[in-house]
């Protein structure tokens, strides 16, 4: 398995200007419907995910915004296939020209330590039907109900929260958390196709939205390299679950 970084520094007002024209934004603004459309449309079967978008002044942003994004090809390849495929319109904002890339590690060894940062969508999904005759539905995987006795919602829900990715990270025994902090914490609305519609419309979904940083411990080398590269729960597709990596001080 080959995976790739790739480092974008996105037009953010073209980004803008694009998804209001094409009504890519649900209430609220979120780009992340956007942006996966202007992949799709720019790269197509070859489309980057996850990818994390950091706005300006967030950090990793710097003063005009930066978009990173894994992919099994590399920037090239990807360039090529805008170059003779893309719509400009959509290509547009990428400025694929000025973008970076460079070969991620696959092997990393059992016991490695490692920081992250990732952005959650931290929901559960229940009551499908195996026939199709009950469409599944999203939850918030936190509920007052599981608040403990005198604690605040907000550390309710970054407790669940933190819980939740602990045991993503964890599935296939790929990595364990060896603690981490609920950096930012809010709600917002996404687009998504409702397929069980014929006219498969777009339909705005409200939803949890948090970022946790933390240090992480490898324990299954293929495992782990299976998982940064499929990125952490739903929306990977909408700047959800990927995990950046940093040294872990």
């Amino acid at each position: 398995m080959t995976l790739h970084l790739l480092s974008f520094q996105p037009d953010l007002q073209r980004l803008m200007a694009l998804a209001a024209r094409e009504h890519l934004l649900p209430p609220g603004g979120d780009l992340g419907y956007a942006l996966h459309a202007v992949f799709a449309a720019s790269f197509g079967d070859l489309e980057p995910k996850p990818y994390r978008l950091l706005l300006p002044g967030e950090p990793g942003g710097g003063p005009s915004g930066r978009l990173f994004a894994y992919a099994a090809a590399p920037l090239s390849e990807l360039a090529a296939h805008a170059d003779a495929f893309a719509n400009p319109a959509f290509s547009a904002p990428l400025a694929i020209a000025e973008a970076a890339d460079k070969p991620m590690p696959t092997d990393f060894a059992s016991g490695t330590r490692l920081g992250f940062s990732v952005r959650i969508r931290p929901i559960q999904r229940t009551g499908a039907a195996r026939d199709g005759s009950a469409r599944a539905q999203e939850r918030d995987v936190f509920s007052p109900a599981q608040q403990l006795d005198g604690e605040s919602d907000h550390a309710a829900r970054a407790r669940l929260y933190a819980g939740w990715l602990t045991g993503q990270l964890g599935r296939d025994g790929a990595a364990s958390v060896e603690h981490a902090t609920v950096a930012a914490l809010s709600r917002i609305r996404l687009f998504a196709r409702d397929r069980s519609e014929p006219t498969k419309r777009n339909r705005s979904i409200d939803g949890p939205d948090a970022t946790i940083t933390g240090v992480l411990r490898v324990d299954d080398s293929a495992a782990f390299a299976a998982l940064l590269a499929r990125g952490v729960g739903r929306f990977r597709a909408f700047g959800f679950g990927m995990l950046l990596l940093r040294p872990p001080n």
